[in-house]
């Protein structure tokens, strides 16, 4: 990869990346200085032409390692549909407005806690969006929020906070225009739980718990496997959880207790899967079912789970019957 950027009062600010990888990866650390903006439009391929041309004659290339090097003619911009995924610097702290417009391939972002500052429209066309990665501070804030207020799509959010590992699914929700002709105004009406789980953040924290709070109106709401994947990672990732949020979870999982295992089994979630089952603690007859569904699978090692757990019960008795 080769970075053009220039320095900031900050430390370093990168202005355009040049590479053929679809994973970027963004150093945390340039000319031995620590890169904490990204310019406005930086992974766009509406970036004005003319802008551009003018930061290229004042700005700097280098490469990660500190090479200064200049991208040749037929090195591609990572822009548009060309990224995938992108991890930002650990230092970063501030991002400009429309960083990521329309790169309707972006699937993952990776950020830390320093990164406070989301330009306006920096997410605005990502549609792809499913994976955020990150840490919060060590007062436990971070940007999330932003973030999420810009995606209106179902997103997985892995998140580090003091060390201990969550995973929290927000799920979508979409806006409406509504005529009232009476009135003669446009009413905006928002569908989908998903408004609400954005808003279950104090300040730049999320609120744990308004965020399990929150779980009648996913289950009322959202598709089956949204709500399984929400339930499931909150059991498995417990991080900040209350006993009532946990039984809450646990129930609904118990009573979808095949869907989940078959859930887990989909996605070779085979840790996860063993997890569960040891918290719901099926009977003979629901470990039958959910083995079944196993071996329609042909996975051996979901098979394996279940054939383990049906061990338990020991040797099934067969019916005698008199000739």
């Amino acid at each position: 990869m080769i970075y053009l950027y220039r320095r900031n009062k900050t430390g370093i600010c990168i202005d355009r990346v040049y590479g053929y990888d679809v994973i970027v990866e963004l150093p945390d650390t340039l000319e031995g200085m620590p890169v904490t903006e990204l310019g406005a439009y930086i992974f766009s391929d509406h970036i004005d032409q003319a802008e551009l041309k003018t930061m290229q004659e004042k700005g700097k290339f280098s490469t990660e390692d500190g090479t200064e090097e200049k991208p040749d003619e037929d090195m591609p911009q990572a822009a548009g549909n060309r990224v995938e995924e992108i991890r930002l610097p650990r230092n970063l702290r501030k991002i400009g407005r429309y960083a990521f417009y329309n790169c309707f391939h972006l699937k993952k972002l990776t950020f830390y806690g320093e990164m406070q500052d989301l330009g306006a429209g920096a997410l605005t066309g990502c549609h792809r969006m499913e994976q955020i990665t990150m840490e919060t501070d060590a007062k436990g804030e971070s940007g999330l929020r932003d973030f999420l207020t810009e995606l209106p799509e179902t997103l997985c959010v892995d998140m580090t906070i003091a060390g201990e590992h969550g995973r929290f699914w927000f799920p979508e929700f979409f806006e409406e225009g509504v005529e009232n002709t009476p009135a003669r105004i446009l009413e905006n009406h928002v569908h989908g739980s998903g408004i609400r789980y954005r808003n279950s953040f104090v300040h730049k924290k999320l609120n744990t718990l308004e965020y399990d709070r929150l779980f009648p109106y996913a289950v009322a709401w959202e598709q089956e496997r949204i709500v399984l994947n929400l339930a499931l990672d909150r059991i498995i990732y417990p991080v900040s959880m209350t006993d009532e949020a946990k039984e809450k979870y646990l129930s609904y999982i118990k009573e979808h207790g095949l869907q989940a295992v078959k859930l887990l089994g989909e996605q070779k979630a085979y840790d996860s899967m063993q997890h569960i089952l040891k918290e719901l603690a099926p009977d003979r007859a629901a470990t039958e079912k959910m083995l079944e569904t196993a071996q329609q699978s042909e996975d051996s090692r979901w098979v394996s789970i279940l054939m383990n757990e049906l061990q338990k019960y020991g040797r099934k008795q067969r019916k005698a019957f008199e000739l």
